[in-house]
């Protein structure tokens, strides 16, 4: 047998769909994705719909525009680590805090 055709085949079996390296890797994605809305969600209800001007809340958080309407009206959307420094930093609060406030 190829030797390239060979390895294809022993990767399949060892990161396929069937084994329990894949599993476990997809596993660890489910939190992060509920940590994401988590933290979506908080910055959302806490901060944005209250202030109810997305422009002012973007020039304050040195964040663009957009970034916040995805933030109010996009249920899928990830939030960058960066955006999340930047409106702490706007808030002046540490990113431990903030962690502390969604509750994660």
């Amino acid at each position: 047998m190829n030797f390239l055709f060979v390895n294809y085949i022993k990767n399949i079996l060892i990161f396929g769909f069937q084994s329990e390296i894949f599993l476990r890797i997809c596993n660890l994605f489910v939190p992060m994705i509920e940590a994401n809305r988590k933290i979506v969600e908080f910055i959302r209800d806490e901060w944005v719909i209250p202030l109810n001007n997305n422009s002012k809340f973007a020039l304050d958080h040195n964040i663009d525009e957009k970034t916040v309407r995805r933030i109010k009206d996009d249920e899928n959307y990830q939030i960058a680590l960066l955006t999340i420094m930047r409106i702490c930093h706007g808030k002046n609060i540490t990113l431990a805090n903030f962690f502390k406030m969604v509750g994660i």
